[in-house]
Protein backbone atom coordinates (compact mmCIF):
# COMPACT_ATOMS: atom_id res chain seq x y z
CA UNK A 1 0.00 0.00 0.00
CA UNK A 2 1.48 3.43 -0.96
CA UNK A 3 2.24 5.95 1.90
CA UNK A 4 0.57 9.35 1.59
CA UNK A 5 3.68 11.69 2.10
CA UNK A 6 1.82 14.93 1.23
CA UNK A 7 2.27 17.46 3.71
CA UNK A 8 -0.53 20.77 3.83
CA UNK A 9 1.42 23.89 2.27
CA UNK A 10 3.21 25.50 5.34
CA UNK A 11 3.13 23.34 7.90
CA UNK A 12 6.57 22.69 8.53
CA UNK A 13 6.95 26.76 8.85
CA UNK A 14 8.30 28.24 11.95
CA UNK A 15 8.98 24.49 13.48
CA UNK A 16 12.54 25.20 14.32
CA UNK A 17 11.56 28.67 16.05
CA UNK A 18 8.41 27.20 18.16
CA UNK A 19 11.71 24.61 19.72
CA UNK A 20 14.05 26.64 20.46
CA UNK A 21 11.55 29.35 22.26
CA UNK A 22 10.37 26.01 23.86
CA UNK A 23 13.74 24.91 25.47
CA UNK A 24 15.22 28.24 26.01
CA UNK A 25 11.99 29.78 27.55
CA UNK A 26 12.45 33.28 25.76
CA UNK A 27 11.71 34.80 23.03
CA UNK A 28 14.78 37.23 22.75
CA UNK A 29 16.85 34.26 23.68
CA UNK A 30 15.77 31.91 20.97
CA UNK A 31 16.38 34.79 18.09
CA UNK A 32 20.06 35.11 19.05
CA UNK A 33 20.62 31.29 18.79
CA UNK A 34 18.79 31.91 15.20
CA UNK A 35 20.37 34.76 14.06
CA UNK A 36 17.13 36.77 13.80
CA UNK A 37 15.62 39.52 15.41
CA UNK A 38 13.37 39.02 18.42
CA UNK A 39 9.81 40.68 16.32
CA UNK A 40 11.05 38.34 13.73
CA UNK A 41 10.50 35.32 15.90
CA UNK A 42 7.51 37.06 17.30
CA UNK A 43 5.92 37.26 13.72
CA UNK A 44 7.24 33.51 13.14
CA UNK A 45 5.50 32.21 16.03
CA UNK A 46 2.16 33.83 15.79
CA UNK A 47 1.92 32.78 12.21
CA UNK A 48 2.42 29.32 13.32
CA UNK A 49 -0.21 29.61 16.00
CA UNK A 50 -2.63 30.78 13.22
CA UNK A 51 -2.19 27.85 11.09
CA UNK A 52 -2.75 25.78 14.28
CA UNK A 53 -5.61 27.87 15.52
CA UNK A 54 -4.96 27.62 18.71
CA UNK A 55 -2.10 29.74 21.02
CA UNK A 56 1.14 27.61 21.92
CA UNK A 57 3.00 29.77 24.57
CA UNK A 58 1.37 32.05 27.19
CA UNK A 59 3.59 34.94 27.40
CA UNK A 60 4.44 37.65 30.39
CA UNK A 61 7.06 40.30 30.68
CA UNK A 62 8.52 38.21 32.71
CA UNK A 63 8.71 34.67 31.50
CA UNK A 64 7.41 32.44 28.60
CA UNK A 65 5.17 28.66 29.29
CA UNK A 66 3.87 26.37 27.30
CA UNK A 67 -0.43 26.00 26.75
CA UNK A 68 -1.96 22.95 26.83
CA UNK A 69 -1.29 22.84 22.87
CA UNK A 70 2.09 24.05 22.88
CA UNK A 71 2.83 21.30 25.14
CA UNK A 72 0.84 18.89 22.90
CA UNK A 73 2.44 20.17 19.69
CA UNK A 74 6.00 20.06 21.39
CA UNK A 75 5.91 16.38 22.64
CA UNK A 76 5.19 15.22 18.87
CA UNK A 77 7.15 18.14 16.78
CA UNK A 78 10.20 17.51 18.37
CA UNK A 79 10.99 13.81 18.02
CA UNK A 80 9.89 14.29 14.23
CA UNK A 81 12.16 17.65 13.74
CA UNK A 82 14.96 15.76 15.03
CA UNK A 83 14.32 12.63 12.65
CA UNK A 84 14.01 15.47 9.50
CA UNK A 85 17.21 16.68 10.76
CA UNK A 86 19.01 13.48 10.65
CA UNK A 87 17.29 12.39 7.32
CA UNK A 88 18.88 15.78 5.93
CA UNK A 89 22.31 15.06 7.43
CA UNK A 90 22.53 10.96 6.24
CA UNK A 91 22.09 12.35 3.00
CA UNK A 92 24.72 15.12 3.18
CA UNK A 93 27.51 13.03 4.50
CA UNK A 94 26.24 10.22 2.33
CA UNK A 95 29.58 8.56 1.49
CA UNK A 96 31.12 8.74 5.02
CA UNK A 97 32.17 12.81 4.96
CA UNK A 98 32.19 14.56 7.95
CA UNK A 99 30.43 17.52 7.32
CA UNK A 100 27.31 20.02 8.75
CA UNK A 101 26.86 21.29 12.05
CA UNK A 102 28.16 19.41 15.32
CA UNK A 103 25.91 20.38 18.60
CA UNK A 104 27.26 18.89 21.44
CA UNK A 105 25.62 19.79 24.88
CA UNK A 106 28.01 19.80 27.83
CA UNK A 107 27.95 20.79 31.78
CA UNK A 108 30.28 24.58 31.77
CA UNK A 109 33.41 23.00 34.05
CA UNK A 110 34.03 20.69 31.14
CA UNK A 111 34.51 23.65 28.53
CA UNK A 112 38.51 24.36 29.40
CA UNK A 113 39.66 21.14 30.26
CA UNK A 114 37.93 18.93 27.11
CA UNK A 115 37.39 21.84 24.33
CA UNK A 116 40.51 23.91 25.03
CA UNK A 117 42.76 21.10 24.15
CA UNK A 118 41.58 20.58 20.73
CA UNK A 119 39.36 22.89 19.62
CA UNK A 120 41.69 24.36 17.27
CA UNK A 121 43.09 21.05 15.81
CA UNK A 122 39.37 19.72 15.58
CA UNK A 123 38.25 22.72 13.13
CA UNK A 124 41.33 22.85 11.28
CA UNK A 125 41.25 18.99 10.74
CA UNK A 126 37.65 19.35 9.34
CA UNK A 127 36.87 22.55 8.08
CA UNK A 128 33.14 20.80 6.72
CA UNK A 129 32.38 20.83 10.27
CA UNK A 130 30.54 23.31 11.65
CA UNK A 131 31.02 22.56 15.58
CA UNK A 132 28.57 24.34 18.59
CA UNK A 133 29.19 23.93 21.82
CA UNK A 134 26.25 24.56 23.84
CA UNK A 135 27.07 25.17 28.11
CA UNK A 136 24.56 23.37 29.97
CA UNK A 137 24.29 21.99 33.33
CA UNK A 138 21.06 20.55 33.36
CA UNK A 139 20.68 17.07 31.73
CA UNK A 140 18.94 18.18 28.87
CA UNK A 141 16.73 15.84 25.86
CA UNK A 142 19.42 15.52 23.25
CA UNK A 143 16.51 14.88 21.11
CA UNK A 144 13.99 17.66 22.01
CA UNK A 145 17.07 20.39 22.10
CA UNK A 146 18.39 19.22 18.52
CA UNK A 147 21.93 18.24 19.89
CA UNK A 148 24.09 15.23 18.46
CA UNK A 149 25.76 14.48 21.44
CA UNK A 150 26.32 15.81 25.33
CA UNK A 151 28.91 15.53 27.95
CA UNK A 152 28.52 14.59 31.04
CA UNK A 153 29.93 12.39 34.22
CA UNK A 154 29.11 8.90 33.91
CA UNK A 155 27.00 8.66 37.11
CA UNK A 156 24.63 11.23 35.79
CA UNK A 157 24.24 9.23 32.42
CA UNK A 158 20.83 7.58 32.04
CA UNK A 159 20.68 3.22 31.49
CA UNK A 160 19.69 4.08 27.80
CA UNK A 161 22.46 5.49 26.32
CA UNK A 162 25.38 5.22 24.41
CA UNK A 163 28.40 6.66 26.58
CA UNK A 164 31.98 7.14 25.27
CA UNK A 165 34.69 7.86 27.92
CA UNK A 166 36.74 10.82 27.51
CA UNK A 167 38.13 11.22 30.56
CA UNK A 168 39.86 9.10 33.54
CA UNK A 169 38.47 9.31 36.57
CA UNK A 170 39.19 12.48 38.60
CA UNK A 171 38.60 14.03 41.54
CA UNK A 172 36.82 17.44 42.76
CA UNK A 173 38.83 19.18 45.12
CA UNK A 174 38.92 22.40 47.43
CA UNK A 175 41.68 25.27 45.72
CA UNK A 176 42.62 28.14 47.54
CA UNK A 177 45.33 30.95 47.07
CA UNK A 178 48.47 30.97 48.92
CA UNK A 179 47.62 34.71 49.85
CA UNK A 180 44.19 33.47 51.13
CA UNK A 181 45.52 30.48 53.08
CA UNK A 182 48.78 33.00 54.61
CA UNK A 183 45.78 35.36 55.70
CA UNK A 184 43.11 32.72 57.70
CA UNK A 185 44.64 29.34 57.71
CA UNK A 186 44.56 25.57 56.16
CA UNK A 187 41.23 24.10 57.50
CA UNK A 188 42.60 20.06 58.78
CA UNK A 189 39.04 18.75 58.56
CA UNK A 190 36.31 19.26 56.16
CA UNK A 191 33.61 20.57 59.01
CA UNK A 192 36.35 23.97 59.85
CA UNK A 193 34.84 24.85 56.15
CA UNK A 194 32.04 26.29 57.97
CA UNK A 195 34.28 29.21 59.86
CA UNK A 196 36.28 29.57 56.47
CA UNK A 197 35.24 31.72 53.19
CA UNK A 198 33.99 29.98 50.45
CA UNK A 199 32.62 30.31 46.56
CA UNK A 200 29.20 28.77 46.05
CA UNK A 201 27.87 28.08 42.70
CA UNK A 202 24.01 27.87 41.47
CA UNK A 203 23.16 25.11 39.42
CA UNK A 204 20.68 25.99 36.52
CA UNK A 205 18.25 24.05 38.58
CA UNK A 206 18.61 27.61 40.87
CA UNK A 207 20.24 25.21 43.59
CA UNK A 208 23.52 25.86 45.16
CA UNK A 209 26.37 22.91 44.10
CA UNK A 210 26.68 21.05 47.54
CA UNK A 211 30.31 20.63 48.96
CA UNK A 212 31.29 16.76 49.48
CA UNK A 213 33.75 14.89 50.67
CA UNK A 214 35.14 11.47 51.44
CA UNK A 215 36.54 10.10 54.93
CA UNK A 216 36.88 6.66 54.59
CA UNK A 217 33.54 4.31 52.99
CA UNK A 218 31.79 7.88 54.01
CA UNK A 219 30.51 10.50 51.81
CA UNK A 220 29.38 13.77 53.42
CA UNK A 221 28.28 17.55 52.19
CA UNK A 222 29.59 20.49 54.30
CA UNK A 223 27.77 23.42 54.52
CA UNK A 224 29.45 26.58 53.36
CA UNK A 225 29.31 30.32 53.45
CA UNK A 226 30.79 33.33 51.52
CA UNK A 227 30.89 36.12 49.61
CA UNK A 228 30.26 35.06 45.94
CA UNK A 229 27.82 33.23 44.44
CA UNK A 230 28.91 31.87 40.79
CA UNK A 231 26.88 30.08 38.43
CA UNK A 232 30.33 28.41 36.18
CA UNK A 233 33.49 27.36 37.19
CA UNK A 234 35.20 30.23 35.37
CA UNK A 235 33.66 32.32 37.89
CA UNK A 236 35.27 29.82 40.33
CA UNK A 237 38.39 29.97 39.36
CA UNK A 238 38.20 34.05 38.81
CA UNK A 239 37.47 34.47 42.49
CA UNK A 240 39.84 31.76 43.59
CA UNK A 241 43.16 33.15 42.41
CA UNK A 242 42.13 37.18 43.65
CA UNK A 243 42.71 35.14 46.79
CA UNK A 244 39.14 35.99 48.17
CA UNK A 245 38.29 32.43 48.80
CA UNK A 246 38.30 28.73 48.54
CA UNK A 247 36.76 26.82 45.83
CA UNK A 248 35.43 23.88 44.81
CA UNK A 249 36.56 22.46 41.46
CA UNK A 250 37.33 19.80 38.88
CA UNK A 251 41.06 18.57 39.84
CA UNK A 252 42.04 18.72 36.19
CA UNK A 253 41.44 22.41 36.31
CA UNK A 254 43.97 23.23 38.67
CA UNK A 255 46.50 20.78 38.32
CA UNK A 256 48.46 22.93 36.48
CA UNK A 257 48.41 25.84 38.67
CA UNK A 258 48.59 23.29 42.10
CA UNK A 259 52.30 22.37 40.48
CA UNK A 260 53.59 26.16 39.73
CA UNK A 261 52.16 26.82 43.49
CA UNK A 262 49.77 29.49 42.66
CA UNK A 263 47.10 27.74 43.89
CA UNK A 264 47.52 25.65 47.04
CA UNK A 265 45.16 21.92 47.34
CA UNK A 266 43.17 22.02 50.56
CA UNK A 267 41.67 19.08 52.21
CA UNK A 268 42.99 16.82 49.70
CA UNK A 269 42.78 13.75 51.32
CA UNK A 270 39.01 14.44 52.21
CA UNK A 271 38.58 14.92 48.06
CA UNK A 272 35.55 12.76 46.37
CA UNK A 273 36.08 11.02 43.00
CA UNK A 274 34.13 10.91 39.86
CA UNK A 275 33.66 8.30 37.40
CA UNK A 276 35.11 10.96 34.44
CA UNK A 277 33.60 12.56 31.47
CA UNK A 278 32.13 10.58 29.09
CA UNK A 279 30.21 11.43 25.54
CA UNK A 280 27.18 9.83 25.30
CA UNK A 281 23.89 10.38 22.64
CA UNK A 282 20.57 7.74 22.62
CA UNK A 283 21.05 4.64 21.47
CA UNK A 284 18.50 4.64 18.81
CA UNK A 285 20.52 7.44 17.47
CA UNK A 286 22.92 6.65 14.14
CA UNK A 287 26.37 7.96 14.59
CA UNK A 288 26.68 10.47 11.66
CA UNK A 289 30.57 10.96 10.39
CA UNK A 290 30.59 14.37 11.81
CA UNK A 291 30.14 13.21 15.68
CA UNK A 292 32.12 9.59 14.96
CA UNK A 293 35.37 12.40 13.60
CA UNK A 294 34.83 14.21 16.94
CA UNK A 295 34.86 11.00 18.89
CA UNK A 296 37.80 9.66 17.18
CA UNK A 297 39.64 13.06 17.36
CA UNK A 298 39.02 13.73 21.40
CA UNK A 299 40.17 10.34 22.08
CA UNK A 300 42.97 10.66 20.16
CA UNK A 301 44.26 13.88 21.04
CA UNK A 302 43.34 15.24 24.44
CA UNK A 303 46.19 15.26 27.17
CA UNK A 304 46.87 12.05 29.24
CA UNK A 305 46.07 13.89 32.66
CA UNK A 306 42.51 13.86 30.90
CA UNK A 307 42.40 10.25 29.13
Amino acid sequence: MKQDLTIPHGVLDGIEAFLRVAERRSFSAAAVDLGVSPSAISQIIKGLEARIGAPLFMRTTRSVGLTQAGEMFLERAAPAYAGLGEAYEAARNLGNRPAGRLRINLMRGAIQPLFEPIISGFCDTYPEIELEIYADDALSDLNAGGFDAGVRMGEALEADMIAIRLSGPFRFVAVAAPAYIARYGMPQRPEELRDHRCIRMRLSSGGIMPWTFVDGNREFDVPVTGPVIVNDFAGIMVAVRSGLAIGMVAEPVVHEHIARGELDLVLGNFAPSTAGLFLYYPSRKQVMPKLRAFIDYARENLPDDLV
